[in-house]
């Protein structure tokens, strides 16, 4: 079988999931996980970001580590829920983090959130409710939620919202649901200067028009970025971790990238 020049990257990048997701199931999947975000915020620490971007950030989690660590950065952590919003906005309100109620999209104004609330799985022949504090609010509609609230909430354009100075270094936490296409394009020039990105990608579409996995490789590849870490979420989803290509061509990264899928040491 003949590999056109177009369709080349994106088997490269599918031969490389396709690898490490073999490698990662011969571990336990949380062990996996926590290794590939502990090798993600170890390397964050190392570049001692001056601007770190969460967006999906639910409680913040990232956002309030890097300051913990890195306490000049600038810390900005996007959620468009307004009920997680209003749950975690007291507690973050002396962090030192930007904890914002703004939904990141092409759009300057106001733009529709879906959050699902009922779903039923057909394997268990039962429904079950999800709570409006949950991470799975979306711009877009997910396939299998039989009942969904929306709201209107405020959006920015990323590359509208943020300015970078030349001797900014950034990195970003990104975890949206479904919504990575409209995120990642409001941010090209962001982007495009980010030295590590953490995102949850999915390999089927369980959203209405989002980007899979393929999409969000070839746009960040666009941006310079190269795939050097994953994990295995379920069969369909995983977080991948994207390195600026001078990171990634660095020795170190593949002796990380190796440590995330060793086999657990005897006793």
């Amino acid at each position: 079988m003949t590999t056109t020049p177009s369709t080349a990257p994106d088997a490269a990048y599918r031969y490389w999931a396709n690898l490490l997701a073999h490698r990662a199931r011969r571990l336990d999947r949380d062990l996996v996980s926590q290794r590939v975000e502990q090798t993600f915020l170890e390397l964050c620490r190392d570049l001692a970001p001056t601007v770190s971007l969460e967006i999906g950030a639910h409680q913040a989690d990232f956002s309030q580590w890097i300051k913990r660590e890195v306490p000049p950065a600038r810390c900005v952590a996007f959620e468009a829920n307004p009920y997680v919003h209003e749950k975690y906005s007291p507690l973050l309100a002396d962090t030192g983090v930007e904890y914002l109620h703004l939904a990141i999209s092409a759009t300057s104004g106001t733009v529709e959130l879906a959050i699902p609330r009922e779903f039923h799985n057909a394997e268990q022949g039962r429904r079950y409710k999800k709570e409006k504090t949950n991470r799975m609010a979306s711009l877009s509609h997910h396939r299998y939620a039989e009942k969904a609230e929306t709201v209107d909430v405020p959006s920015v354009p990323l590359d509208d919202f943020v300015s970078l100075a030349d001797d900014d270094v950034v990195v970003a936490w990104i975890d949206v649901e479904g919504a990575s296409g409209p995120v990642l394009s409001s941010g090209e020039k962001v982007l495009s200067r980010a030295s590590l990105i953490y995102i949850e990608v999915e390999s089927e579409q369980v959203w209405d028009g989002q980007w899979l996995d393929l999409d969000v490789a070839r746009f960040l590849a666009g941006r310079g970025l190269v795939p050097v870490l994953r994990d295995v979420q379920r069969p369909h989803q995983y977080n991948v971790v994207f390195a600026a290509a001078e990171l990634a061509v660095h020795p170190r990264m593949a002796r990380l990238a190796n440590a995330a899928f060793r086999r657990k040491a005897a006793g």
